[in-house]
Formats: structure tokens, C-alpha cells, sequence
């Protein structure tokens, strides 16, 4: 079966922002530059129109296999790999599924575990509502089994492909790989066939930055590697043609899920090696949509918060992280959804502040400024 879309948006902002392909993935306002005349640089709006989210789906079933049901899916876009890739066709998902009674096997790029497509926020914008909500898809290995129809739970080991971790030779898949050991989630979910559902996300991640260090102008092996974990809780209730999601997350390293925290350089350990330190960040989110007037019209909102909470210990070297000078950031984003069937006009209005600042030792953000922009998004949509 083949579907998709075709996605004409335009954007506008009141000032300068910290972003992706183009400023079309938004994460926050971009800090205060100051000219030699005290005018910010930065308080300049900008203007885009794109339809880089155009996207092609193959869905395909095929015989049973060792008494399974058997789907596939294949699926791009034109985002690009990269942001000097953009307006290339580029893969979002390729995964094939085997399906039993009460369990289920995937195996193939598809959404990380911690963007759990049972809870997400609905917003017009694209980006999955980063940095207050993960955004990664990944390569990976999972299992699922339901005792009822109504709960699942999810193992999972998972690479990184387009959405890397950051370190010494910048974002790269490299670090995962030379750890030699997948990231490992678990994922338990309630209430699948009822209007109350909760769940949780459980995982962690090893990542070796190096594979060798310098030491009085000799080389060595790399001894040091870096552990970090995530949590993340989610729920949804539905009521007619209303529905409220919401959900929190805390986590070390949150680099890859274009979130802010990462790592740094805490010191050396006795062989004069460089020893790392996690950044801690946590994030709470909420989405509300409702349907009027035979579901033509949806209205909705979403609000975040994103908060740095520092490092475990004193950084003193490098540091491989997103928003390292943020105290916190919030949005509040209201939308109109107008049509049914294939045709819709989507709007959406996005207000976010950052609190820029100094961070001390432990990268915990004093002395801070807010800076705030507004985003108008107009999009046409057109689903085949």
C-alpha cells in the first residue's frame, strides 16, 4: 500500500533562533549579541517557506512466517540526513514485523523506544516538540509481548544513525559503535484499549569517546568510556473527542534526542586519561486537543518546560552538549486545525523563552537573562 503526504508550510519568526534544516525544527530563541552600540544582533525575525516534510510510505504485508504475520514498512522524506542534506531524499523508517497471539518482534529503523507513539504531542510544528519531548529514530531490535490486549511490554537494543551523541570529533555514530554494546530500553504501557493510559521508558546507553589519548607526546589506548540513563513517564485520557497527554523526562547525556545536556571532561584518572561526567536534564510537557463541529475543526495546545540541572561532578576540560548556557526554556503553542478527509489547513502559534546564562563549575546556569521569541506556522496538507 503506498500513502504519504505533500507538506507546503510557511514560517515566520520574531527574532533569531537556535535550529534545524533551514530554522524549520525550532529548539529555542537564539541568546542576546550586543554591536558595539548595545543592539542585539539576534532580535532580527526571519522568514522561510518549505516542503521538505513531503513524505512517501510503502506498507507492505507479506506470507506468514514461522506462524507469524508479516508486515513491513519503508519510508522517506526530504529532510535530508543532514543540514547540509536537506532537500535530499533521506530513509525514516525501514522495518519489517512479525506479529504472534500475544507478542510481536520488529527489526529495522523505526521511533526509539523514548518517543512513544502512543503518547506524543499532537503540534503543527515539525520536531516532535523538542527539546521538551525526544526525537530520534534509530536502528533496532525489539521485542513486545501484552498478557491482555490492554498493556505491552518492550525490550529493546537500539544504534544510532542520523540522531548521533556528541564528543571529541563532534556529533557522530562513532562513539556508540566503539562502545560495542547497543543502548538498552524497556518499556512497560497500561491501557491500550481504554481511555486511561500510562506507561514508562527505562534505558541506558555507553559511549566511548575516545579510542586513544596523548600523554607527554606519547599515544595510548583508551581506557575510559561513559554511562548515562533515561526515564521517561507518559500518560493520556481520552473523553469523547478530547484527549490530554502529558508526560515527564529525566535523563543524563539527552544530546542524540536533540534535547539539551550531554557530557563533559571531569578531570584524568591516574593514567593521565580524561575521565566524563554526565549533564542532567529534565523536562515536563503537556498537550491538549479537542474536536468541534463534526471533527472539522480541532483546537489544541501544547506547553513545555526543559530544565538543566548540571553536571554530576565539576567539569574541567571539554564539553560535548546542547544549551550548555540555558537554565531553562518553555513553550506554550496553541493551534487551529480546519478540514477532513485528505485536505487540511493547519496554524499554530509558538511562544518560547530561554534563560541564558553563566554556568559554574557543574554547568549550573546562574545569573540568567530571558529571551523570547514568537513563531506563526501556516501549513497545507494534502495526505494520499
Amino acid at each position: 500500500k503506498i500513502s504519504g503526504h505533500v507538506w507546503a508550510e510557511s514560517i515566520f519568526d520574531t527574532r533569531q533562533t537556535v535550529n534545524a534544516r533551514e530554522n524549520d525544527v525550532l529548539l529555542y530563541p537564539a541568546k542576546e549579541i550586543l554591536d558595539a552600540n548595545g543592539k542585539d544582533i539576534n532580535a532580527k525575525s526571519s522568514f522561510n517557506m518549505l516542503n521538505i516534510h513531503s513524505r512517501a510510505r510503502l506498507k507492505i504485508t507479506a506470507p506468514k512466517f514461522l506462524n507469524a504475520k508479516v508486515s513491513g514498512l519503508l519510508e522517506g522524506d526530504f529532510v535530508g540526513s543532514a543540514n547540509d542534506k536537506i532537500g535530499l531524499f533521506r530513509l525514516r523508517h525501514a522495518m519489517v514485523k512479525l506479529n504472534w497471539a500475544k507478542s510481536e518482534l520488529l527489526a529495522g529503523q523505526y521511533w526509539h523506544p523514548m518517543f512513544t507513539t502512543d503518547v506524543y504531542p499532537q503540534i503543527v510544528s515539525w520536531g516532535a516538540a523538542v527539546p521538551f519531548f525526544p526525537l530520534q529514530r534509530s536502528a533496532q531490535l525489539r521485542y513486545s509481548y501484552g498478557a491482555t490486549s490492554n498493556s505491552k511490554f518492550s525490550i529493546a537494543a537500539s544504534t544510532q544513525l542520523d540522531f548521533k551523541s556528541n564528543g571529541p570529533n563532534g556529533a557522530s555514530t562513532e562513539y556508540m559503535r566503539n562502545a560495542a554494546m547497543p543502548e538498552l530500553n524497556a518499556t512497560y504501557v497500561l491501557g491500550l484499549k481504554s481511555n486511561f493510559l500510562i506507561g514508562a521508558n527505562i534505558g541506558f546507553k555507553t559511549l566511548k569517546p575516545q579510542l586513544s589519548y596523548t600523554v607527554d607526546a606519547l599515544t595510548y589506548k583508551s581506557e575510559e568510556s561513559i554511562g548515562s540513563y533515561h526515564l521517561n513517564l507518559f500518560s493520556k485520557i481520552k473523553m469523547d473527542k478530547t484527549a490530554v497527554r502529558l508526560g515527564t523526562i529525566y535523563g543524563q547525556n539527552l544530546y542524540d534526542f536533540v534535547m539539551i545536556g550531554g557530557y563533559g571532561v571531569s578531570g584524568v584518572n591516574s593514567n593521565g586519561e580524561a575521565k566524563y561526567t554526565n549533564l542532567t536534564t529534565g523536562t515536563y510537557w503537556f498537550d491538549f486537543d479537542s474536536g468541534f463541529i463534526g471533527k472539522k475543526i480541532t483546537l489544541g495546545i501544547f506547553a513545555g518546560y526543559t530544565k538543566n540541572y548540571g553536571a554530576d561532578n565539576p567539569i574541567t576540560g571539554a564539553v560535548y552538549a546542547r544549551g550548555t548556557d540555558i537554565d531553562y526554556s518553555y513553550r506554550v503553542s496553541p493551534r487551529i486545525i480546519y478540514g477532513v478527509g485528505n485536505v487540511k489547513f493547519r496554524f499554530e502559534v509558538s511562544h518560547d523563552t530561554a534563560a541564558y546564562g553563566t554556568p559554574d563549575t557543574n554547568y549550573k546556569v546562574q545569573n540568567t537573562n530571558n529571551v523570547s521569541n514568537t513563531r506563526f506556522v501556516f501549513a497545507t496538507t494534502l495526505h494520499f
